[in-house]
């Protein structure tokens, strides 16, 4: 029976084994040519009778390459980042990338400390959806250490580098206008903060299908927090406080996880939807829509986003990349299920 190879072997290890100096280990393991084919052939079998792994990050380093790349995203809980994440992996993969995934929670503080981390595992480059305008500072950061990163849902103003994003303009007045077409006046919107691109984007589409039909803005309609489960439910609560007479018939939530928290407090009010409200939003919810063909929306490419990020990413790496920034904005498209009335609204015909 074979015995396991030694644990903690060295190139140190392999190097006295085989008489010669480390680095011409290194070279060896590093397949330089420089060697002598007699010595590389001793080295080898050192390396053999040892069971010696070289070091992955360590080969890597020398090469001035780790073959290691990031991905940092807001909240990799949200079903939308998850399929963009299965995106990523699959090319990554596919080109002999490892993927580190990271987290930070809507917050420019735990974002910089990741970022500042990865920098120190010397990872090749990275895909951010960067946690809001404050991420410009880090942002800048990495373009003054020239590490390759391309955006990914969001973008930074000022910042020109590789951008994969949705339409999120046209995908917010494609549902807007789907609900003035059934009828409705006093669409509420419940949107994330300004600070975040895709939100400022949504509220722009949202007002314009207004705007276009001739509906008067009501600012006590719009209502922002984050893009978490609870502010959504807040703002419907707060929303369902109106006096009966200005209370929206229709609520657009901007995403999936503000949609969760807004059917939630209806259904705590004893609201049905969508026969006392209507609602909608942005991004799907895959598990939700399959057990269940409930919620309208307008669904993005998630997957998609992802392996075009990645690709983008191998670009720059391997220097095949345009001169130019690019900027790819991917379609959505409207998905019609109960949640907007739309069934009910045939069936009164």
């Amino acid at each position: 029976m074979e015995s396991d190879p030694p644990i903690g072997v060295t190139l140190q290890d392999v190097a006295a084994r085989a008489g010669v100096s480390t680095m011409t280990v290194s070279r060896v393991v590093n397949q330089a040519k420089r060697v002598a084919p007699a010595t590389r052939e001793r080295v080898e079998r050192a390396i053999h009778d040892l069971g010696f792994v070289p070091n992955a990050l360590a080969r890597g380093l020398l090469q001035g390459r780790t073959h290691t790349i990031a991905l940092l995203l807001t909240d990799i809980s949200n079903p939308f980042f998850t399929q963009i994440a299965r995106g990523v992996e699959d090319v990554a993969q596919r080109n002999g990338y490892t993927v580190i995934f990271a987290n930070s929670d809507e917050s420019p503080q735990k974002e910089a400390q990741y970022v500042q981390t990865l920098l120190s595992h010397q990872i090749d480059g990275l895909i951010i959806a960067p946690a809001g305008n404050a991420s410009r500072p880090l942002l800048d950061l990495l373009i003054r250490r020239k590490k390759p990163f391309v955006l990914i849902d969001r973008v930074i103003d000022g910042i020109a580098v590789d951008a994969v994003v949705g339409d999120n303009i046209g995908g917010a007045r494609i549902l807007t206008e789907h609900l003035i077409a059934l009828g409705h006046r006093r669409i509420a919107l419940v949107h994330a903060s300004s600070e975040i691109s895709t939100a400022r984007e949504r509220q722009r589409g949202y007002l314009e299908a207004l705007w276009f039909h001739g509906i008067e803005v009501d600012q006590d309609l719009i209502m922002e927090g984050d893009f978490k489960r609870a502010s959504g439910a807040e703002a419907a609560r707060q929303l369902l406080r109106l006096p009966q007479a200005r209370r929206p018939t229709a609520i657009f939530a901007d995403n999936n996880f503000h949609a969760i928290g807004v059917i939630e407090s209806l259904r705590e009010a004893k609201q049905h939807v969508p026969q006392d409200i209507a609602v909608v939003c942005f991004d799907d919810i895959e598990l939700a829509s399959a057990l269940q063909p409930f919620l309208t929306v307008v669904a993005q490419p998630a997957r998609t986003f992802g392996t075009i990020a990645m690709q983008f990413l191998l670009d720059r790496l391997t220097g095949t990349e345009a001169v130019a920034a690019r900027r790819v904005v991917l379609p959505p498209e409207l998905i019609i299920r109960e949640s907007c009335g739309a069934q009910l609204k045939a069936q009164k015909r």
